[in-house]
């Protein structure tokens, strides 16, 4: 079965992954900072599959309290060609909006929201634009 959630042009795009700190885990890499947002983060190849490792850039970040239960995965990310269209579509398969479409340092100010389901837990959707 496949599901369309998000609209047919949905793709995978990356693994959000919290971390305490990047440079512990990736000591040369480079690390976008996204006030906006409250977080750094830093983008990694894994066998073919990219992560978001994210760390939280103060004592507000929405990723401190997952760190601090010891929650590593934090949502899988869909680059939609329509992002208003996506959030609309989704409610459909019981996704809630928790984030409306803001700009993110990581993506060169493309829009991303998050949504999440019982069922599927939190999802990111990014805003379809130029690759990194």
């Amino acid at each position: 079965m496949n599901l369309d959630c998000f609209g047919s042009g949905a793709r995978f795009h990356h693994i959000g992954i919290a971390v305490s700190a990047i440079n512990d885990v990736l000591p040369t890499c480079q690390i976008t900072h996204d006030a906006m947002h409250g977080v750094n983060v830093a983008f990694v190849s894994l066998h073919g599959c990219c992560l978001e490792l994210i760390e939280p850039s103060g004592n507000n970040s929405p990723v401190s309290g997952g760190i601090e239960k010891g929650i590593k995965l934090l949502h899988i990310c869909y680059e939609v060609d329509d992002i208003e269209a996506s959030l609309l579509r989704c409610r459909q398969y019981g996704f809630h909006v928790i984030r409306h479409p803001t700009p993110a340092q990581a993506f060169d100010l493309r829009r991303i929201a998050f949504v999440s389901s019982s069922a599927f837990g939190l999802v990111e959707l990014l805003e379809a634009g130029e690759e990194r």
